[in-house]
């Protein structure tokens, strides 16, 4: 009783697609019905007139975070259906339609027969974000959390927050799901292993940033072509906002200091 349909949206290469999720048995919960585009809303729709026809019904539509190519198709679906849309305040805050049922961390969404999907609050990439982790399976929606394909953008300039997304990780790791299901790419079937990746990658990344400090200060863009020499020029524009979000991290951790485009070793 848990479904998993990639369909195309607007989002960022290499990916194309967006997973939702559909979960229960009699009472179903659609997770992030994200696409705008009227054929791939008409295959979801195909799907749960299947499942409706068989005696269940669309009880909740839930949303992990804001952004365009995870809610294309929440607000229709929802009123289609007369079902509540779920989400945190955060992502409540930053949507053009409205949210039903404000989650904070922890609380559930109970769908009968022994289902229960649990909201993990897990800021970072979106300052909303949420990982619904369903109880009787322990497979997890991580959203944007983790990818499988493509990567995980953190930009500060839309409330993302390294420090954030590094607990974040750690948080979702701690509630030992079977499975991640990511918002881009097919399952992941070594939660453990995947978290633990994630934070070697980006706490490596962090050090090769404090690299290009070794002789006491920089200018950011040297810093980004020694931080990030090893991703494609084509793609430094997306390179340099993970770096800011790096950089406000190690500010905030007492590391370095900023004045402008001039970064300099804390100490030195």
């Amino acid at each position: 009783d848990v479904w998993r349909l990639p369909l195309r949206t607007p989002t960022l290469p290499p990916a194309e697609a967006t997973n939702t999720l559909v979960v229960g048995a009699r009472r179903l919960a659609i997770v992030v019905p994200a696409t705008p585009y009227q054929p791939e809303q008409g295959a979801l729709d195909a799907f749960l007139a299947e499942r409706t026809a068989a005696g269940a019904e669309v009880a909740a539509v839930l949303v992990t975070h804001h952004h365009g190519d995870h809610i294309g198709y929440a607000h229709a679906l929802a009123r289609r259906h007369g079902a509540p849309i779920y989400a945190h305040a955060e992502t409540a805050a930053r949507l053009d339609f409205r949210v039903d049922v404000a989650l904070a961390d922890g609380d559930v969404v109970e769908l009968g027969d022994g289902y229960v999907l649990r909201a993990l609050f897990t800021p970072g990439h979106a300052p909303g974000h949420l990982v619904f982790h369903e109880q009787r399976t322990g497979i997890a929606y991580a959203g944007d959390l983790v990818a499988g394909q493509g990567t995980i953008l953190i930009d500060p300039t839309d409330g993302g927050d390294m420090a954030a997304y590094l607990d974040s990780l750690a948080r979702v790791g701690a509630a030992r799901p079977t499975a991640l299901v990511p918002a881009h790419g097919p399952v992941i079937d070594d939660p453990q292993g995947c978290v633990a990746r994630y934070i070697t990658h980006r706490r490596q990344r962090e050090d090769r940033v404090l690299a290009a400090l070794r002789g006491g200060e920089a200018h950011i863009s040297d810093i980004l072509a020694s931080a990030y020499a090893d991703t494609p020029r084509e793609i430094w524009w997306l390179a340099e906002r993970s770096l800011e979000a790096h950089l406000r991290k190690l500010v905030a951790d007492g590391r370095v200091h900023r004045d402008g485009p001039r970064v300099t070793l804390a100490g030195g």
